[in-house]
């Protein structure tokens, strides 16, 4: 059963002339050292600077944080809203392609399950970065970014009493977030039949996690630790966590694809690599790169195919999985055959690991590769010079997501990209002030 309830979440005050995409960030986890600088000089109070906090006034991290935070409140630079709410928020976006794309989704609390009892995962963690979180959590007891979670509602039980009671004005309206063209528009719905609709209508339904998987561990440490110290109080705020929820059926939902661009590869030879993939692939060049991507763009998923841009090489080449019996038995023998049916795991089984000598361990992922949903940018850093080569992708499939997670299974690392992210900042939720 999933337990949503609302929060009276904490937002930023903004006067009229203020713009709320100054105080927002990105996800943590999708933060380049570059843009952390930019984000934190861009103003003094951006949610950056209490989500991913350095040293200072004497402070370790994690302590300056949480400092921040109680200053802020006080302040009013965070402001609490006066009755529990859910959340209804837009996000107005344009593919790639220049599509133009809205998504629906809320935002509350979930009551915090172990894994398989009605929260499924679809990736695997790693121990450093939920060590991070843990000592963030426990410093500030506020989380500034809420969990990804997807459900199935095809008739749109869920969001429907939201929709409907949602104020005329939004609570908060925001755009042009870090060079993103997205503008959102946040709705907090406080009318109590529509939250009791609302969250009897989730109650019976299953939740897949898109993104967050390391802060929804995070919170299940913290509640055991919190519950071994306390007794653990059936309605204490560790209990619950902050989501945002968006119906697999929401025509805005959008999975882009993660190129894979590859650097310092050691002893990296072109012609080795195209000699090689042709055991596996049929390898067809395409010159220039444009015609390339309209290939891949055309490719249903049943085509198993890749794109390969190679430095010092024109054009780009297509790989077109050869249908033979030997090649998904190779897969078959390394995979569960969910996780044999995702594009990441073929091209790790069947190319990274055996050819390039790239393991599938993070740790060793990211030491020679770079992972960019963006096609035009994995091709540009090949031209210049950045990476020696990219291998193109085409997304992941969301019922092939699903199938992972209900196998029990895990999928590679950065085999999803959801487009577009929830921005840490727009709702916090202060497990002091409840």
């Amino acid at each position: 059963m999933a337990e949503l309830r609302p929060l009276r979440g904490w937002r930023f005050a903004l006067s009229d002339m203020e713009h709320l995409g100054a105080r927002l960030a990105p996800p943590y986890d999708v933060i380049t050292p570059e843009q952390r600088e930019a984000l934190e000089a861009s103003h003094p109070y951006n949610i950056i600077h209490i989500d991913l906090p350095r040293e200072g006034d004497g402070l370790d991290r994690y302590t300056r944080a949480a400092t921040l935070l109680r200053e802020w409140q006080e302040k009013g630079v965070l402001i609490q809203e006066p009755a529990p709410a859910l959340y209804v928020l837009e996000q107005r976006y344009r593919l790639p392609n220049g599509q133009e794309r809205v998504r629906m989704g809320l935002i509350g609390l979930l009551r915090l399950v172990p894994w398989g009892q009605g929260v499924l995962p679809h990736e695997r963690t790693f121990p450093h970065a939920k060590a991070d979180r843990l000592a963030l959590l426990a410093a500030t007891r506020a989380q500034v970014n809420p969990i990804f979670m997807l459900y199935s509602d095809p008739a749109g039980e869920v969001m429907h009493p939201l929709l409907a009671a949602r104020p005329e004005v939004p609570t908060a309206v925001g755009g042009d977030l870090g060079d993103e063209a997205i503008i959102l528009r946040l709705w907090a719905v406080t009318d109590p039949q529509a939250i009791a609709a609302a969250c009897a209508a989730m109650a019976p339904r299953t939740l897949y996690v898109a993104d967050g998987h390391h802060r929804y561990e995070t919170a299940l440490t913290y509640q055991r630790q919190q519950g071994e110290r306390n007794g653990a109080p059936s309605d204490a705020s560790y209990h619950y966590t902050l989501i945002y929820a968006v119906a697999m059926e929401d025509p805005g939902l959008t999975i882009l694809p993660t190129h894979r661009c590859l650097h310092d590869v050691p002893d990296f030879d072109a012609d080795r690599l195209l000699s090689a993939l042709e055991h596996y692939f049929e390898v067809t060049h395409y010159d220039p790169e444009v015609e390339l991507l309209g290939e891949l763009h055309k490719a249903s998923r049943l085509d198993r195919v890749f794109g390969l841009v190679l430095a010092g090489r024109p054009g780009g080449y297509l790989l077109r999985l050869r249908p033979s019996a030997s090649t998904f038995r190779t897969l078959l023998a390394q995979h569960h055959p969910a996780i044999a049916e995702l594009d990441v795991a073929v091209l790790q089984s069947l190319v990274l690991n055996p050819i390039l000598g790239i393991g599938h361990e993070g740790h060793e992922q990211h030491r020679f590769i770079d992972f960019e949903p963006r096609a035009q940018c994995a091709i540009a850093g090949v031209r210049a010079g950045r990476y020696q080569a990219a291998f193109l992708l085409v997304p992941t499939q969301l019922n092939q997501l699903r199938a992972i997670a209900e196998a029990g299974q895990v999928a590679p690392p950065k085999a999803t990209f959801f487009y577009p992210k929830v921005p840490s900042g727009l709702v916090i939720y202060d497990m002091n002030h409840t």
